[in-house]
Formats: structure tokens, sequence, C-alpha cells
């Protein structure tokens, strides 16, 4: 029996006139050199040598991603390089803030070309994640969408599956069966009122989607109130910067159940802690990350 097909590309076209006529090449050479282009044509061949059209990471990852690059690259200079190819649009912003994952139009692009011209069929791709029209049936044969959740969405294909139905890409709308759809779908995020204040007040703003799973796992699970969780975490975020510890990412912090040392009932005021017995306030596994500047500022901004 055949295997599903595999999801990265083992080549990817850069264009011959990407230093001439590309103003965001422009902007990142201007700003971070040739090792802040390296850093940005490292993390897409990861994203094609992997999932193909992205790449799973956080700021999390500075450290381990210098450590693979290698020649003299350090951990500063891929956060700097990441942030500002985020900032001009090489990367998107968008997504990486909701999901946590580097891609973009052009490496969409890069990873639709292969997929055609070796006539890949059943490739799964996340419609969460996909930035490119997909009105152009053309493009997409054997391609199938599918939600985060694990609902299939569709497939382009003129003959598919035992009834042989077939079915269309329509713009943003991929549609199947909805006897098929019901079958096929997958749990999703339990829902909670409050998160968006949580995420509001919460000092480091990286994998919101785990981040609301978790979140949302524990408010329905009845460990902690939502006005608790959120207190929390403005605790949390006055006591970042008023010590200038390393964060928590915000699913560890959840997780971890480190937001109990910040309820109100316990926290004491600004840079005070009260630590549960074994529990070190400091790095927890490598997982948080450094406080950059004045990052904290932003924890009000929202998502």
């Amino acid at each position: 029996m055949a295997g599903k097909p595999k999801k990265r590309i083992d080549y990817a076209g850069w264009s011959v006139d990407m230093f001439s006529n590309d103003s965001k090449m422009d902007k990142l050479l201007d700003t971070q050199g040739w090792v802040g282009f390296g850093i940005y044509f490292y993390l897409c061949q990861m994203a094609f040598g992997g999932e193909g059209y992205y790449y799973e990471w956080g700021y999390d990852l500075c450290a381990s991603t210098a450590r693979k690059m290698g020649g003299g690259v350090g951990s500063g200079a891929v956060r700097e390089a990441v942030g500002y190819c985020l900032q001009i649009g090489l990367f998107d912003k968008g997504l990486f803030d909701r999901w946590g994952v580097l891609t973009s139009r052009g490496i969409q692009k890069s990873y639709l070309v292969v997929l055609k011209s070796k006539n890949r069929k059943g490739t799964e791709i996340y419609k969460e994640y996909w930035l490119l029209d997909t009105s152009k049936k053309e493009d997409y044969q054997g391609v199938v969408f599918i939600r985060k959740n694990g609902q299939s969405l569709g497939v382009n294909s003129d003959s598919l599956g035992e009834n042989g139905q077939s079915l269309g890409v329509n713009g943003d709308s991929l549609t199947q069966k909805e006897s098929k759809v019901k079958e096929s779908k997958g749990k999703e995020i339990p829902r909670a009122e409050r998160f968006e204040d949580f995420w509001a007040a919460y000092p480091n703003k990286q994998r919101r989607y785990l981040a609301e799973t978790a979140y949302c796992a524990l408010v329905t699970s009845g460990t902690v109130t939502e006005d608790d969780l959120v207190l929390s975490a403005g605790n949390y975020a006055r006591h970042v910067k008023e010590s200038g510890d390393r964060m928590y990412m915000p699913n560890n912090w959840l997780e971890k159940c480190a937001f109990e040392d910040y309820l109100p009932r316990k926290h004491a005021g600004p840079g005070h802690v009260n630590t549960s017995p074994g529990r070190d306030s400091g790095n927890q596994d490598g997982e948080e990350e450094e406080l950059v500047g004045d990052d904290w500022m932003d924890c009000g901004s929202g998502p």
C-alpha cells in the first residue's frame, strides 16, 4: 500500500533577479547584511526540506538555529534577522504570531511549482497557513486542503474517493459533502470567554495557538478561573518588568502551572514571587525567552 505523499520538496527555485528587483531583499541586505540573508535563506530551506511550505519556529529556537548554522552566527543575530524579515514581509507576521510558523507567499509559490511539476496526488495543505489565491483550479490538482483540527475541506482532482465525486477549489471556500465533513471533523479548541484579555496581558506573545489550547484546557477542566488567569498574567508581566527574569513561553507557563505563583492570593506585588516548593523562577528546561530591551511594553498591544 502506497503511503502518503511526502511533504518536503527536493529543490526550490530562487529568482536570478532577487538581488536586482526585490525591494525587500534590498532592505534585508542593507539592514542585516549577508549574515541576515544567510539566516533568512537557511530558514527558507528548513521550510522546503521539512513541511515543504512552512517551518515551525519560535524565538526560543534562536540559540539552536545559530548553533546549527555555525560560521560565527549568534543567537542575537538570528533574533534580529527574523524580526526584521517579519517586519518587512519576507515572512508573514500574522501567521507567525498566530501559529508560530515561518512562511510567505514566495515560499508557497515555490512549493506549488514543485507539486505541479511532480504531479503529486493527495498532498495535504493546512488552509490556515495558505496565503495564495486558490481560485485557479489547475494550480491545485491533487491538493487536499485540511484544517488544523483535521477536518478535510476538499481536493481539486478529476476523480476522487470511492464514489468518484469531483471536488473543486472555489476561492477561499473548499467544499465537500456534509457527511464527509462530519466524518472527518476533528477536535476543535474548546472556547473560552477571556483569552483575548489574557493574551493582551501576557508579556511574551509567541505560540498563540498553543497558548490558547492550554488556556482553554485549564478553564474547561475547572482547574482555574479565567479571571484568575488574566490577573495572573498581569502580575507576571509586572514581575518580569521589575526583575528582568527570563520569560516563559505562554503555553509552558500555563501547562506547567507557573501561573499559580502569580495568583492574586499568592502574589504580593510587583517584583515579588511566592514560588512553590521545587519550582525555580528562573530557567525552566531552557524553554523561557530572555527579555530584549523594553519588549515587555508590547504586553498590552494585543495579537
